[in-house]
């Protein structure tokens, strides 16, 4: 039992690694314990181990390794998340603590005498900072002038600072059965939270004072399927509560499965105005990789709907997932891949994914596994085209916002003429 100390909680996961290790720093704040951004003044160190890839798993153990040599002696280091799940086997080397999932929070409150509060009342919206060895992947020097581009343009349009943004967990787990994914040990099947408990904290992220909201789930678009209800359901109710108000919400991890399905009801929604970036996973552009994938949707269907957003909503941004080097893929599928980023389609961002061959994927499994040169190749052209596109893009824009800017002044300019004769 842990009568009073200090803790530490860190991660290098995603954004639902972020918000569970805020989850247990919380509940541990709740409980009057003390809370530490330095480890080594730490009593209990908790790490949420990312596994999604095998580059993630390595960057987890250096992590872990990194925060053994820097803690007391005296301390207790508890890792938790994706990996011990994922791959356990990975950790015997350098961890002999409790192997415990994202699910397994009770084992927190059993490290307490007496818990004052309990996890089913504790809320928290904001992340906890990743902690990782890693660099961040970059491509060739042209891509990275273009991306700087991008950044600048978007530092315009945020005007020059992006405010906070109030996280909340609409759901876990997915319904899809895809074959290159390693965490559906880890989550299982979907699991929605009630509307109500999810408007409460999107009216108390209000009442706080923000005005950027992100809704969290591996499988967004999936949401209040087990419940009775829908993903339009949920943003119809939110999009309602205090409408004058300019706050924007995000919409993570929507499968193109769900989204061609939930567009017409999703259509007074975007026309709100409310809903500020939309990710939408397309994976590739091949449709036989996609089956091979377990991906229940077509490129064709994911553009048709993309292309839809873009031109009727141009203020949502769009983003996807990509992912390379998936067993058996060609350069004629991988083409397909790079012919989704033509115009007229215009993401504003993008994740590339190179195929992980993880202990429990199937597609790990499947001949024709592709090299990791021939991975890395991929997706620095990948990132090229996309880099290229979006600077393609930028400027069409600006040149039609320019047209009917002067036609707009010449329309303005003639009328008053007009008015002068008359």
């Amino acid at each position: 039992m842990i009568l009073m100390s200090k803790v530490y909680a860190s991660t290098n996961g995603c954004e639902e690694g972020q918000l569970s290790s805020m989850y247990v720093e919380q509940f541990f704040r709740e409980n009057n314990l003390i809370i530490t951004k330095d480890p080594t003044q730490a009593d209990l160190i908790v790490f949420y181990a990312c596994g999604l890839t095998d580059a993630s798993e390595k960057d987890s153990l250096r992590v872990i390794e990194k925060l053994q040599a820097k803690m007391k002696p005296a301390a207790r280091l508890i890792v938790w998340g994706c990996l011990p799940k994922i791959n356990p086997k990975s950790l015997e080397p350098i961890y002999k603590g409790p192997l415990l999932g994202s699910k397994d929070t009770s084992f927190f409150a059993s490290l307490l005498e007496k818990t004052l509060v309990s996890f089913d009342n504790i809320r928290a919206n904001t992340l906890v900072p990743t902690e990782t060895t890693r660099s961040p992947a970059r491509g060739d020097a042209f891509t990275h002038v273009l991306l700087l581009l991008k950044k600048g343009v978007q530092r315009l349009k945020w005007q020059d600072f992006q405010p906070t943004t109030f996280f909340i967990l609409a759901a876990t787990g997915c319904t899809g059965h895809c074959t290159y994914c390693s965490e559906r040990c880890v989550f299982g099947s979907i699991k929605s939270r009630p509307i109500d408990k999810i408007i409460f904290e999107f009216k108390w992220g209000l009442q706080q004072g923000y005005d950027q909201f992100f809704l969290a789930g591996e499988d967004l678009g999936a949401y209040g399927i087990d419940i009775g209800c829908s993903l339009p359901d949920l943003l119809g109710k939110m999009i309602k509560i205090n409408h004058k108000r300019n706050y924007k919400i995000t919409l993570n991890q929507v499968s193109p499965t769900h989204l061609r399905e939930m567009l017409p009801d999703l259509e007074d929604i975007f026309a709100s105005g409310k809903i500020e970036l939309l990710c939408s996973p397309v994976q590739s552009g091949s449709n036989r990789i996609l089956r091979l994938m377990g991906r229940m949707h077509t490129a064709e269907e994911w553009t048709e709907c993309m292309l839809k957003i873009n031109r009727r909503f141009p203020n949502i941004r769009l983003k996807t997932h990509f992912m390379v080097g998936f067993p058996t893929e060609t350069d004629e599928d991988f083409r397909a891949t790079l012919r989704l980023l033509d115009y007229p389609l215009f993401l504003d961002s993008i994740g590339i994914f190179k195929f992980s061959e993880r202990p429990t994927v199937y597609a790990s499994r499947m001949q024709g596994q592709i090299s990791e040169e021939t991975k890395e190749l991929r997706r620095k052209k990948l990132l090229r085209k996309y880099a290229y596109m979006y600077a393609f893009n930028v400027a069409i824009r600006a040149k039609n916002a320019l047209f009917w800017g002067l036609a707009r002044v010449h329309e303005i300019s003639s009328d008053r003429q007009t008015a002068v004769k008359n």
